[in-house]
């Protein structure tokens, strides 16, 4: 059992589950946003997604101090032995999809896919705005405000307010400490990459998010969404394009041997009760 990892779908019983999805999440964002995810999956899935210290449930929790600390979590989680795994982060969150791969091919776990979305390559992040931001406290409630991803009750009530502003500056940091991924050193041709963007994103526009393609030995490409920077929550287009990208993995797994046992799904998440 870990805080780490929070399950969106029912458990399987051990060796049945087909393929597993795992969501990171966007900067200030937790796990409960991808808890609607679950309907879309297909049959045998498991859904889950990361929940970060100082984030959703663990709120009260200080913040993780940095990328390696959160790598060094996450990453014994994802390679245990399972079914194929499907990476999806959106906005901050591809960014650590994108260092979660990395990590995993150390261990020699080859994600079946990662989706990448609303965010650009590190290399094209705005470094200096996101640390201005951080040290700023008005400019900071200003741009959470702006993104409108936290209920204005919440923003409203101190000690809430400073909890929510607390999480958000330590993401902001964190943002700005990614580093450059390089074109001589792509993510191999074993992983298809995919990137997803909404044609109304003033922050990081499809043209940003396009970047990808040079950090991807396999570059499935990008498909262009309605919608602002929280595009995959408008509607269910992405989470159906993620469950298809499931199912896919699933299939190719299941026209050939099995390469690792399955894990039950207890060991890596917890499940929501409530």
């Amino acid at each position: 059992m870990t805080a780490w990892i929070q399950e969106w779908t029912p458990p399987r019983p051990e060796g049945t589950a087909t393929v597993r999805v795992l969501c990171l999440p966007y900067a200030g964002g937790g796990a409960t946003r991808y808890r609607t995810w679950a309907t879309a999956m297909p049959p045998g899935a498991e859904l889950h997604a990361v929940e970060l210290p100082g984030h959703g449930r663990r709120l009260p929790e200080s913040p993780a101090a940095g990328l390696t600390g959160i790598l060094d979590a996450l990453t014994p989680l994802a390679a245990q032995p399972g079914p194929p795994l499907v990476l999806f982060g959106h906005s901050m969150g591809a960014l650590l999809a994108h260092e979660l791969c990395r990590s995993l091919l150390a261990y020699d776990v080859t994600p079946a896919a990662l989706v990448l979305s609303g965010m650009s390559p590190a290399h094209l992040v705005d470094r200096s705005v996101q640390r201005a931001l951080a040290e700023d406290p008005d400019a900071l409630l200003h741009h959470v405000r702006e993104l409108g991803a936290t209920p204005p009750e919440v923003l409203d009530a101190p000690a809430l307010r400073a909890l929510v502003l607390r999480t958000m500056r330590a993401d902001l940091r964190l943002l700005a400490s990614f580093p450059d991924p390089s074109p001589a050193d792509p993510l191999p041709a074993g992983v298809p990459v995919t990137a997803l963007s909404g044609q109304d994103d003033g922050r990081y526009p499809p043209h940003a998010v396009a970047a990808w393609a040079a950090f991807a030995a396999r570059w499935e490409g990008m498909r262009t969404l309605p919608g602002g920077h929280f595009f995959p929550w408008q509607d269910d287009t992405v989470p159906r394009l993620v469950a298809s990208l499931a199912h896919t993995a699933a299939a190719a797994t299941t026209a050939r041997p099995a390469a690792r046992p399955a894990v039950p799904a207890s060991r890596l998440a917890v499940k929501e009760t409530s």
